[in-house]
């Protein structure tokens, strides 16, 4: 399959000369991994030398094996208390790292990969925690693991920051900084984004030593492959009480319209309001597209079914708050759509960076349904 230019390297180099475990290396080739990315060829070398790392690599391009190779390298498996913990901002992003991170260390003979989120049985992690040689969770979860003493971070000899922006320059920053105060004084950080500033730089070298930097590029960080339109959406003039039901009548016909239109594998539709997802999924349902919704308003066990049940390809589309905008892997999303405008350009980058996973190049377009009802109605 051709792949664009940000997942491809013109070295003659393949995953046999970056990995030496070879259980690990059946793992990597096992997930269909054949040639490294330049972001795993240029950060798994300098993070198997045991290095601070910063690494700026874009949605879709592969860095969960990054440090997901590196951690499974360093650890004893003879041990079974957590040697590495790798804290992410969402819970289905820290479940799809563990489901990635067990098929990549499936061939290490009794190697434990343990997840830790909210909305889950917490008398079930003292268990869990007993038999792990990876930890993975939010930050909310595994800072109160560690106030109840049933994390023991003296084991731990590599932190993963996955989303690194949203865990230091975010709401998780007083949780981050908690956790990252009680690892020892001797170990590993490793902090990966889409995106980075210079604050963001500057206040992640606080918990570093020396960090090296792995920056691809200094453009801003567009998904290649990636077609993008804007489909401008209007309604006629009503009253101002019922401008946004009428507005949003709209914008589904729209979306029904473009998922008739366009030829997609599956589809994920962005809204900033998650009641807005219960009602464009009923109408999706109805006008015979299976759909399902997912937002912090339903509870963990459902929001894992829906990711489930997307994965496995029974649903064409999932709708969604910016709950899974970052980070989020379905294989077969060939088509996004931005029912609103996302509140800022980081996350328009994620919400893009559904589609065109590992620089897939399939047909990728993402078509904006245009708010224009301040200029009708200025």
């Amino acid at each position: 399959m051709k792949r664009s230019r940000d997942v491809t390297i013109e070295e003659d180099v393949e995953f046999d000369a970056l990995i030496s475990n070879k259980d690990l290396l059946k793992g990597v080739k096992a997930s269909g991994y054949e040639r490294p990315s330049p972001i795993q060829l240029k950060a798994i070398p300098l993070g198997r030398l045991g290095v601070d790392l910063i690494a700026q690599a874009k949605s879709g391009t592969g860095k969960t094996v990054v440090f997901g190779s590196i951690a499974l390298e360093g650890i004893d498996l003879s041990v079974l208390d957590p040697q590495v913990l790798i804290v992410a901002p969402t819970r289905e992003i820290a479940v799809q790292i563990t489901e990635v991170l067990r098929v990549l260390g499936a061939y290490m003979p009794k190697f434990q990969c343990q997840v830790f989120i909210g909305g889950l049985s917490v008398r079930s992690d003292a268990g869990k925690l007993s038999r792990c040689h990876v930890a993975v969770g939010t930050p909310g979860r595994i800072m109160a693991l560690i106030q109840q003493n049933k994390l023991r971070m003296s084991k731990i000899k590599l932190a993963v920051l996955d989303e690194a922006d949203k865990m230091i320059g975010g709401d998780f920053y007083a949780q981050t900084k908690y956790i990252l105060d009680k690892l020892p004084a001797q170990k590993q950080v490793i902090a990966f984004s889409a995106t980075f500033d210079d604050a963001l730089y500057d206040l992640l070298s606080k918990y570093m030593n020396n960090p090296q930097k792995v920056v691809l590029t200094t453009d801003a960080p567009v998904l290649e492959g990636v077609q993008q339109y804007n489909v401008p959406v209007t309604i006629d003039e009503v009253d101002s009480a019922l401008l946004q039901i009428h507005l949003y009548e709209q914008k589904f016909k729209a979306a029904v319209d473009l998922l008739e239109k366009i030829p997609f594998y599956q589809c994920i539709v962005f809204l900033n309001h998650r009641g807005r997802a219960v009602d464009l999924t009923q109408f999706l349902n109805t006008n015979g597209w299976k759909s399902c919704h997912i937002s912090s308003g339903i509870s963990q066990q459902q929001r894992l079914e829906v990711m489930q049940k997307a994965r496995k390809f029974r649903i064409r589309v999932l709708i969604c708050s910016d709950l899974i905008a970052r980070g989020i892997d379905i294989d077969r999303v060939n088509l996004v759509i931005n029912l609103d405008f996302p509140k800022d350009v980081e996350t328009y980058l994620h919400r893009v960076g559904r589609t065109g996973r590992f620089g897939n190049r399939l047909t990728y377009c993402t078509p904006s349904l245009a708010h224009f009802s301040h200029i009708l109605y200025s």
